[in-house]
């Protein structure tokens, strides 16, 4: 074993994390992911992705003039400077990796990353805050760098997400292939984010203004039966909360309003679900009053309908919370899975949202390999 002194060890590091920055990297697609349904094949996927996701993460945020002037930009770099390190230093034996106890060590790695990464959405969103309130032209040219930004962040979230998965699979779905779900119902997850919001909100609002939901899953037209894709459900389900949650909000404060005034208060939030062979479509349409002003302002990191503190979403299990970041962090996730998210704003009526989401074709033995791997690492 060669011994090297610590000084050395940072220039190395250094060193290798700046060229590795440089690199060209093609986007991490959900076919490759997919692609990686045994615990040897998606270790190797992580150890060749992840360190030059992080390197070239480090290096953007590097770019951005003062950052070492804004100390949730410093503690974000060191972040992912902490975790390219870990990864350098940490080599999975791919060749004896037949099962998940094989891998501990490296899996060790990947949990102790991801424990490390859940501040990283609020610190960049109270970073953003702080650089509007000191230059409010560097608006435009921050949500450009945060959009690429997170953008990557995306794909380091759902390949450790996806590793984990695998890594704890014992057969438990067979239609899931690590973060995949082969029959994701966008029905039943609607009525499960409607339910959650409902509740929420409800307690907010205390006994008597509670928020009413309904949630319309229609059959494919194509197959005439109960819609099902290929899709990550966990990721689905944070979307439509958070545009619930926004819908939500304004319908609060609209049926507040109305009560102050004497009149009718605004009727329940509709969500409905329709699908064909190519795309799922969601919209979800409230009768809150729209929004005034400039439309735009929703896709704004800076814009946010609550006026929680920092540290409430410090521990939120949902990737998308936290200052304003649900609904444009949102769009992000379904464009970056092939979709598109796009609001209709009725003035004096409501918003009409509409989440569109591409039917994904997984190689059709994927699941199968993944429920056979299951199985020998639950016996």
């Amino acid at each position: 074993m060669v011994s090297i002194d610590a000084e050395r060890l940072e220039a190395f590091m250094q060193a290798e994390l700046s060229f590795l920055a440089q690199r060209p990297h093609e986007p991490l697609t959900l076919q490759r992911i997919v692609e990686a349904s045994t615990p040897a094949k998606v270790a190797k996927l992580v150890h060749e992705e992840l360190p030059e996701l992080f390197a070239a993460r480090v290096k953007h945020i590097e770019a951005v003039p003062g950052w070492a002037d804004q100390p949730e930009l410093v503690s974000i770099r060191d972040i992912f400077v902490q975790s390219f390190k870990d990864l350098r230093l940490s080599e999975p034996d791919l060749a004896n990796a037949q099962s998940a106890a094989s891998l501990s060590d490296f899996t060790e790695v990947i949990y102790s990353i991801r424990r490390r990464h859940r501040p990283v959405t609020v610190l960049l969103g109270e970073a953003m805050r702080k650089m509007r309130r000191g230059d409010a032209d560097a608006e435009s040219t921050f949500q450009a760098w945060a959009d690429v930004f997170l953008s990557s962040r995306i794909s380091t979230e759902m390949l450790t997400s996806h590793y984990t998965k695998i890594i704890e699979a014992a057969g438990v779905n067979p239609t899931q292939v690590g973060v995949v779900d082969t029959k994701c119902n966008p029905g039943q997850i609607c009525q499960e984010a409607a339910e959650q919001v409902e509740k929420s909100f409800s307690e907010e609002a205390g006994a008597g203004d509670g928020i009413r939901i309904t949630v319309q899953a229609n059959n494919c037209i194509n197959s005439q039966s109960e819609i099902e894709f290929s899709y990550i459900p966990r990721y689905l389900f944070y979307i439509v909360q958070e545009l619930l949650r926004n819908s939500a909000r304004a319908t609060l404060e609209a049926k507040q309003a109305a009560a102050a005034a004497g009149t009718p208060g605004p009727g329940p939030i509709a969500v409905t679900v329709c699908a064909d062979q190519t795309q799922v479509v969601i919209r979800i349409s409230d009768h809150a009053n729209g929004l005034f002003g400039n439309d735009e302002k929703i896709w704004s990191y800076q814009f946010s309908t609550s006026a929680q503190p920092l540290k409430a979403y410090m521990d939120c299990a949902s990737p998308l919370s936290g200052w304003g970041m649900g609904v444009p962090l949102g769009r992000l996730y379904a464009e970056y899975l092939g979709g598109s998210m796009e609001l209709m704003n009725m003035p004096g009526t409501g918003v009409d949202a509409y989440l569109f989401l591409k039917r994904i074709a997984l190689d059709s033995g994927a699941g199968e390999r993944a429920g056979q791997q299951a199985g020998q690492q639950a016996a």
